[in-house]
């Protein structure tokens, strides 16, 4: 027995010493890929950065788009080349992305200011920060951080964490707002003149922008109908929020009822909720069809089934554009916001071609347009009225638009 122990003891020994000899070894190699990392950063680049609130990156939508835009314009501005990490790097500009770490399943504002207190760790001069929910980490980050340039989207200057308490942007931020109620409008003014007459909106989180897109496109059906002599409550709309910049069970579970009850299309708009949308329709079995939201999604190839073939049209938002303006602005002007920016909340619509739908021609796909009846001379048409001011819409978003022709039916508690 005395032997027996004296041997498990030297091999246990013997064992050990290989654990502590491996974990050292992986301890160098740990830090020799650390540093060769560090080693792909150059230290006289130009660095940019775009932090995300919830969502993820590539959501095909929203924070995609803008990280697009980032990078395209690092790379038009300062060579280089778009790695498999999805950064720029080996020119004059540098890109990286941060995504905040989610406490118990939530994303807070102090995750969303440790990401960017790790993007200004890495050298970023210039941080694009995409979504409402930065509203009150703007009002945080903005003295602390007083020689880095923000560029907010689809933001106010009030913190949404006291209740809305406004404050004042110092000449670091800029930020923008769209009118997304006018994109709406198209979407759903069209879809009506189009024939249909029983539509779905399916949005992400209750915030502003998306609320402003689902009462634009309830206030475009009603428009339509009127023009055409529609009974009252003719045209039918089944309209929820998910909660969430992402799929739902119940969202997936809402667009399926609906579709299979009938509905013609639906307008899903938030982020990686048009999921739910496309999970729907792609087991339907019905010639439906969906309508896309901030960027022209028809030409995602990536979305599965297919499903970007059955987009009717896509109402969309300037993000790409703003961003590489603001960037352009600050570039040439010493790495600072010019007046144009500098403690400024730009408000884009349609008189800045800032919103609108996707057609052939401001997307250079030919395949983005599906309406049957409704032309892109229509469209045209209408927009040019909505320029002139013979066509406005509410942005109201405290109430949901009163309706006589359309019949909205609400699915949220």
């Amino acid at each position: 027995m005395i032997r027996f122990f004296t041997q498990f003891r030297g091999k246990y020994n013997s064992m050990k010493k290989s654990v502590l000899i491996l974990m050292a070894g992986l301890s160098l190699l740990s830090l020799a890929s650390c540093s060769k990392k560090d080693d792909d950063d150059d230290a006289n680049a130009l660095k940019i950065a775009l932090v995300t609130d919830s969502g993820t990156l590539n959501d095909h939508n929203f924070n995609e788009t803008s990280w697009n835009a980032v990078n395209d314009w690092a790379i038009e501005n300062g060579g280089g080349t778009k790695n498999s990490n999805n950064v720029v790097t080996g020119g004059t500009i540098e890109t990286k992305y941060y995504q905040p770490s989610a406490v118990n399943g939530d994303f807070t504002t102090a995750q969303r200011v440790s990401a960017i207190d790790s993007a200004v760790e890495w050298g970023a001069k210039f941080v694009v920060l995409p979504g409402y929910l930065f509203q009150p980490v703007v009002k945080k980050v903005q003295a602390k951080y007083p020689n880095v340039s923000f560029l907010a989207l689809d933001c106010v200057a009030q913190d949404s964490d006291d209740n809305y308490a406004e404050y004042t942007l110092n000449d670091n931020v800029a930020m923008t707002q769209y009118h997304e109620e006018q994109a709406g409008w198209f979407a759903g003014y069209g879809a009506v003149k189009d024939g249909l007459t029983k539509l779905g909106f399916v949005g992400g989180m209750a915030v502003p922008a998306v609320k402003r897109y689902g009462f634009g496109y309830i206030q475009g059906a009603e428009a339509a109908a009127k023009e055409m002599g529609l009974d009252d409550n003719a045209v039918s709309m089944e309209y929820y929020y998910a909660g969430k910049f992402d799929a739902t069970q119940e969202a997936t579970d809402f667009a399926t009822q609906w579709y299979a009850s009938g509905t013609e299309t639906i307008f899903a708009c938030g982020g990686a909720v048009y999921n739910s949308v496309t999970t729907a329709l792609s087991t339907s079995g019905k010639n439906a069809s969906w309508i896309g939201v901030d960027t022209n999604q028809h030409a995602d190839t990536s979305i599965p089934n297919k499903m970007n073939e059955k987009i009717l049209t896509s109402a969309t938002k300037g993000l790409a554009a703003s961003i590489k303006s603001a960037l352009t602005e600050w570039n040439t002007h010493d790495h600072k916001l010019d007046a144009k920016y500098a403690g400024k909340t730009l408000n884009l619509g349609i008189e800045d071609d800032a919103v609108g739908l996707a057609t052939p021609e401001n997307s250079g796909d030919s395949g983005c347009w599906n309406f049957k009846k409704w032309t892109i001379a229509d469209y045209n048409a209408a927009v040019t009225k909505m320029k002139k001011g013979e066509i406005t819409v509410s942005s109201d978003v405290e109430n949901l638009p009163t309706t006589t022709k359309v019949k909205v039916s609400t699915h949220n508690k």
